[in-house]
């Protein structure tokens, strides 16, 4: 997996304010996410508390969560840091996507709240994001080995109307496990909705209806998940690949083991 074997891999904050503009007017070009989000109705104004821009950081601050980043970087797995190059962390303003941390193209990661960044859990997490856009055609071929594939059917209208977009996934927001069930992010209050207020739905594409209520298959294959992690085959592998032993007895899990390769979880 992965064709880069250099070691330059390095996680970069970025504080001055321009080169963060820069580098998500870039992302912008590349995903459009941004724009997606202002021309859907609901995702629209689920965003309209939001800040979308960098965050001014105190040269003191900066330091400080560079160097606690520069010590976590030793648990990051060797396959992330052979495929990787630099990665930029920019500082977002708190009310950014409700507070989450999320990637953009090509190699960004954000953070609405710096401390994020101290953790190795959640880095990892976002750096697999930027792995699985960069080598999207591999990943793919491992969904789909893990029981997924792509939809590109019509949703329902009530399911696509209340549909939140996701940074992570925007370029292939909706995939099919087992022909049978489509996982849905779905804002809690439609009436009010909130980027961190969020179901997840499960259409069934067979019988036409759709639960709120995880699907015994998914429970089978990829038990133990957080209840989010089921919106989307990126998140499911993420969460499993960046805190793994809490699933050394789930069979999705070796299975993606061995298609991805033990440096997945060797640092």
């Amino acid at each position: 997996m992965g064709v880069n074997q250099s070691t330059n891999f390095e996680c970069k904050i970025i504080s001055n304010k321009k080169q963060s503009e820069i580098l998500l007017n870039y992302a912008e070009q590349q995903d459009n996410y941004i724009q997606e989000c202002t021309n859907d109705k609901i995702n629209s104004k689920a965003r309209k508390d939001c800040i979308y821009t960098p965050n001014r950081i105190t040269s003191e601050d900066i330091d400080y969560y560079q160097n606690e980043l520069n010590k976590i970087i030793k648990y990051v797995p060797k396959r992330l840091q052979m495929d990787l190059d630099d990665v930029y962390i920019i500082p977002l303003m708190p009310s950014a996507e409700g507070g989450m941390p999320h990637t953009r193209p090509t190699n960004i990661i954000c953070f609405p709240d710096l401390s994020y960044c101290t953790s190795s859990v959640t880095l990892i997490h976002e750096l697999w994001h930027i792995h699985q856009r960069e080598f999207k055609d591999i990943w793919n071929h491992i969904f789909q080995r893990l029981g997924w594939t792509i939809w590109n059917g019509i949703l329902p209208e009530h399911l696509e109307l209340h549909r939140r977009y996701n940074p992570d996934t925007i370029d292939e927001p909706l995939w099919i496990f087992k022909d049978t069930w489509i996982p849905v992010p779905i804002f809690k209050d439609i009436s009010h909705p909130k980027m961190n207020q969020v179901y997840i739905w499960f259409y069934n594409v067979k019988n036409n209806y759709h639960v709120t209520k995880l699907p015994n298959e998914l429970i089978e294959y990829f038990p133990g998940l957080t209840p989010s992690a089921y919106e989307h085959p990126r998140e499911i592998t993420a969460y499993m690949l960046s805190d793994y032993t809490n699933f050394l007895d789930s069979p999705s899990f070796h299975e993606l083991l061995s298609l991805i390769g033990k440096l997945a979880i060797t640092n």
